[in-house]
């Protein structure tokens, strides 16, 4: 896209709280020095690609109410490549030092797991290209191992090995492409590392799949050296309700 929707946008000011201008910071200066670090190394506010360009306002009762340029193309790599430009023009308007994003944000799924694969990595090379023109860094990057049918019993706790094995190759991949675009660090979110009722799972085989998915997670980042820290972000009840908590280090 040569020029996206926020193309024509200057990049957001701190003008104070005395001003009424809708489009200044009022209160974040990100160049204010506190304790030796300007805020926006403290406050690390980032971009979600979930939430700012891939959703589509859909809930399980109505149809979609936002509709973005790139959500219309017939040619889904090339819709990637669209939403990636306004992704930077947006960072460069609100002059944020972070983004994230889950694999199938910034990337389609294929028709395979092995196009699926090709896809993101393609999109993660255009990501760096991008990156190299801008201020912004990755704060974290995942997979999203929530949304396809194939996880509706779980990735790491499904019942399915082959799901299990197809949710850890996912997250290598994910991690391998983290740590090329010098992610700070790698979130792990079970989405629907859940159950309904007690009387369908299996609680104990739960827990031992989980914890071996984890120290797999955990083995892979020290294997190619990521030197970021690995988050949990856990949703209690999930997916049965959408109560969250702020991300944990399991870091070792």
């Amino acid at each position: 896209m040569k020029n996206t929707v926020f193309a024509e946008f200057p990049v957001v000011q701190f003008a104070g709280p005395e001003s009424n201008n809708p489009f200044v910071y009022r209160w974040y200066d990100a160049d204010r020095v506190v304790l030796g670090k300007p805020l926006r190394e403290h406050l690390r506010f980032a971009i979600a690609y979930w939430h700012s360009f891939a959703m589509n306002g859909s809930d399980p009762f109505g149809a979609p109410t936002i509709n973005r340029p790139w959500m219309n193309r017939t040619d889904s790599m090339q819709a990637a490549r669209d939403k990636a430009d306004a992704a930077f023009d947006f960072l460069r308007v609100l002059d944020l030092p972070f983004f994230t994003f889950h694999d199938r944000d910034i990337a389609p799924e294929g028709d395979s797991l092995s196009e699926s694969l090709k896809n993101v990595h393609e999109i993660a090379d255009y990501l760096a290209i991008k990156m190299s023109n801008s201020k912004a860094r990755l704060l974290w990057g995942t997979a999203n191992l929530f949304s396809h049918p194939r996880f509706m019993s779980g990735a790491a706790t499904n019942p399915d090995p082959d799901v299990f094995a197809y949710s850890a190759t996912i997250v290598k991949h994910c991690m391998d492409i983290t740590k090329a675009l010098g992610g700070e660090n790698y979130v792990l979110w079970g989405g629907r590392e859940g159950y309904e009722t007690l009387l369908n799972t299996d609680m104990k085989q739960e827990l031992q799949q989980l914890g071996r998915f984890l120290a797999l997670v955990v083995d892979y980042k020290h294997k190619i050296g990521f030197e970021g820290q690995i988050l949990i972000e856990p949703k209690p009840k999930e997916p049965t309700s959408t109560i969250s908590t702020p991300p944990l280090s399991t870091d070792s």
